[in-house]
This record gives C-alpha cells, structure tokens and sequence, in this order.
C-alpha cells in the first residue's frame, strides 16, 4: 500500500508539472506552411547540447513528424553545431547570419557591451534579435580519484567510497594554484571521513575554448570564494560575499568566457603549479578527467555522467538554522533538484529573460538544498528575417518558432537523462511566459511569423 501511495503521488506530481507546462504555451500554436523544407542550423554552447539533441529527436518523431524529419529535401531537420559559446556569439555575428546554417546561437554567458554592438553593426538595426533562457542545468565538479575511500563514521573503522566535498575557496585556491597535492590541509579540513587523499599533483582540467560553462563557473568563484581571493572571479577589483543581487554593479565582480589555462596561467606557474589541462567542449573536459587518475574539472552534469565520473559535494551558500546540524553547512551533490532548487532561489532576485543588460546566472544561491554552480543557457535568434538571396526561407524560420515554443512549454517536461541521472532542469515558470511572449516578435518579411 504504501508503494501504492508513492507511485500516486509520483503520477499526480508529474501531471501536474505538465499540466503547468503546458498551460503556459499560447492558445494557438505557431503554424508552419505546406511544403516546408530545409535546415534550421544553431551553433554554440556545448553546456546543453545533450538537451538540445534529445528535443529535436523527440520533436521530430512525436510532436511534429509531419513536417519535422532528416532529409532537408523532403521536410525541415533541426541541427544544431556546437562549438562553445564564444564561437555562438562570433558565429551569430558572422558571414552566415541568418541562413539556414546559422539561424540560431546557444550562449551561457553573459553578452557584453562590445558584443551586442558588434551584433548591432552586423545587424544594421539596434537590438534585432532576442535573447530567451531555454534550459538550465547544475555544472558538476568532475573528479577521477581511483579508490578513493571514506571512514563510514568518525569512530568506525569500516571504510566506503568516498564523495569528495569542495567549496568556493578551495576551488579558488586549486585553480589558482595555490592548492597543488590531493592531501593539502584545506582539502582534509572539508573531509575529515577521507582516509587516502594523498600527495599526488591534482590534475586541473578547464576549458581549451571560449565557453559559457566557465562563464557559470567562473561567476561561482566570483560569488563564492573568500574576499580575500581577488581574482578568481576574472576580475580583480571584485568584492565577494557582500553582493544581495546577481546584477553587477560598480566594484562587482566580472566573469568571463576566458580559458582558465590562460587566465590562471601566469598565477600557477608563479606558484609551481602545472599548466591547465585544456579540452574543447563539455565532452572534451569530461574525457580528459575520464582518461587520467587524480584529475578534476567541471562540466555539465550529463557529461559527467555519461562519462562514468563521480561528483564532488558542494557546500551551500546558507547554513541549517535548526536541527542536528543546525550552524552548519550542508554539501550538496549536483542534481535536477537541486538545480531546481537554486532557480528558485535566484529568480525571485532576478529574472533571467534579460541576460544583455545584466549578469545574471542562478550560481551560489540561498538554501541548503540549493547545488551552487547551476547556469541557465540561452538562445540568441533574429527578429526580422526577409526573403531572397541566401537567407532561411519563411517555412524554416515558422519551423524554428514552432519548434521554440514547444520547447519552452510541454518540452521542459522532456529533459535529457543519462544513466539513470537528470542532466537539466525546467526554467521558472515566469521566465518561459516572457520567452514565449518574445516569440511573436520575429517577423517575415514585415509579418509577424506568429501572429
């Protein structure tokens, strides 16, 4: 009886998830023309990738397969090139603006001024395009620590496999080089159940190109490390620890795309530390780790677990305020729920619909159950599309409104999984209705696409 009641209430919680869902999708749907074919081409992030990659499957074959398949002669196919998020941005910016091999960019940082002037330029109109969150998702602390074991309890002499468990500043320190050895005080400190951290070299693995996933994890060493390390958050003059908003501001700190092997370079070789490990991509990160012992770095969640690769525990921003534990703070694994948890947290400080004009990302957020490095991925796509020369034609920019709002609506619901753990997270409720409402703002050929 009570499996009974926990499968029910598992039932009746996902209905009422997707009623909620798709309650927030627009009376009438975009419609798409008959006889639509062709590409509709993104490039960008790699961070959601894998989500990407499940939605256009699952549109293609349950939602739409009318006009939705994998021949461009015959039907629309949906595609989508990664790169990073640096070459998003270029690309968005670029020769192929708004032909069928570039009519959409996936970015998880932040546009600054020069990029948004650049796109303007490239443009010819000032803020022709929009800027939506379309999944968001934890970014794990990936480690290799072959046999890495832990005491079961401070006084037990049994030992299990252990959960590494990390926070900002040592994260700080290991990145800047300043914490080289497994065994370093501050590491044992966060672990005391730990019985083989050992003086090996830590391997620090980051990114080789320029990419949103460092841009989260980088404004995680922004909000997160102590005041005293000045520059893990890319910027030096930032104040950490006494921000009450995301938005930054004079004196707070700024994060980048920078590689980390280049912008910590110089810090770790002054300290004799060995140089980054670069990889090109979440995957390129994730196989590094996956390919050398007593190695770390971070990736999206469904990199790390497709790779087979454990998951540091991060401490929380808040500390319990009752209980056993009450005073002190929890470690978190990084997890849908918790990235849940943390988007929560964060959107009711600040939307993140308009990531131009602020830099938002949900990292360090309030609560004990909130994982700390969670970032939302957005996607950049032209308002006013026109037809002639080489450009997408009006059936292959309706097909990638339609498939935009599904997405954003009933497809939050359909997050991509890998053995057996949930790589992402659905965005607020309140920020896909702002996402859903910018839609109707992409024209064709001065009419509105979706009226």
């Amino acid at each position: 009886m009570r499996n009974l009641t926990k499968i029910m209430t598992s039932l009746l919680a996902g209905l009422v998830l997707a009623t909620s869902l798709a309650g927030s999708a627009s009376a009438t749907d975009p419609t798409i023309d008959a006889g639509a074919v062709g590409k509709i081409t993104g490039s960008g992030a790699t961070f959601p990738w894998n989500q990407y990659t499940k939605w256009f499957e699952y549109y293609r074959n349950y939602v739409n397969p009318s006009k939705f398949g994998t021949s461009s002669a015959s039907k629309l196919v949906l595609d989508y090139t990664g790169g990073g998020s640096g070459a998003g941005v270029t690309n968005f910016k670029g020769s192929d603006r708004m032909k069928d091999t570039q009519m959409f960019s996936g970015n998880d940082g932040v546009l600054t001024s020069t990029e948004r002037t650049q796109i303007d330029t490239a443009l010819g109109v000032a803020n022709d395009y929009i800027v939506i969150p379309m999944t968001a998702g934890p970014i794990a602390i990936a480690y290799r620590f072959d046999g890495l074991k832990q005491k079961v309890s401070a006084t037990s002499t049994r030992t299990t496999t252990a959960t590494l468990r990390l926070n900002g500043a040592v994260l700080c320190d290991i990145y800047s080089g300043t914490i080289k050895k497994w065994n370093d005080p501050k590491i044992k400190a966060l672990n005391p159940l730990i019985t083989n951290l050992t003086s090996s070299d830590i391997v620090v693995n980051g990114r080789s190109d320029s990419s949103g996933t460092t841009f989260i994890f980088a404004s995680y060493l922004g909000k997160s490390a102590t005041a005293a390390q000045k520059n893990c958050g890319y910027e030096s003059n930032f104040v950490s620890n006494t921000n009450t908003a995301f938005s930054a501001t004079a004196g707070d700190f700024k994060p980048a795309k920078t590689q980390p092997g280049t912008y910590f370079g110089a810090m770790r070789a002054a300290k004799g530390a060995n140089a980054i490990v670069g990889g090109d991509g979440n995957a390129g990160v994730a196989a590094n780790i996956a390919a050398t012992n007593k190695s770390i770095g971070y990736v999206e969640l469904s990199y790390a677990a497709a790779n087979g690769l454990k998951s540091a525990a991060i401490e929380t921003k808040s500390k319990f305020t009752t209980g056993a534990n009450k005073g002190k703070y929890n470690y978190v694994l990084p997890s849908a729920s918790g990235a849940s948890a943390a988007l929560a947290a964060a959107v009711s400080v600040e939307d993140p619909i308009n990531p131009s004009t602020s830099y938002v990302q949900p990292v360090y957020a309030a609560g004990t159950s909130s994982y700390g490095i969670v970032g939302y991925s957005w996607l950049m796509v032209y308002k006013t599309w026109v037809s002639g020369g080489t450009g997408a034609s009006k059936g292959q920019v309706q097909g990638l409104v339609a498939f935009l709002n599904w997405a954003l609506t009933t497809g939050q619901t359909k997050l991509y999984t890998s053995d057996g753990v949930v790589g992402y997270a659905a965005i607020p409720s309140a920020a896909r209705t702002t996402a859903v409402a910018q839609l109707h703002l992409i024209t064709y050929d001065g009419t509105a696409i979706w009226p």
